[in-house]
């Protein structure tokens, strides 16, 4: 499995955390599903600090401004959502 994208469109260089790499593993979420939502997802800003990537019924959040920083934005965890629980997502 992939744990750094580089040049993710509006997010730039973005690592995967080992707990979101294991959520993926033990929900069998297929990691072309994942790079799918990952670079072309729709955006929901949640606070200063974190961003939902969604698509397909599956949610990345991502941290923009991780500590530490290293230069990356890093995907805190990954999950499959419910019709109901999805958001309006924005570009």
């Amino acid at each position: 499995m992939q744990h750094f994208h580089r040049d993710v469109p509006r997010l730039g260089n973005v690592a995967v955390s080992r707990h979101a790499q294991e959520r993926m593993i033990d929900t069998g979420i297929p990691e072309r599903m994942f790079e799918r939502v990952l670079l072309s997802g729709l955006d929901t800003q949640i606070g200063t600090n974190v961003v939902w990537r969604e698509k397909d019924g599956l949610r990345i959040v991502v941290l923009t401004n991780p500590t530490p920083n290293v230069g990356a934005k890093l995907v805190k965890t990954v999950y499959r959502v419910n019709a109901q629980a999805r958001t309006k997502a924005r570009r």
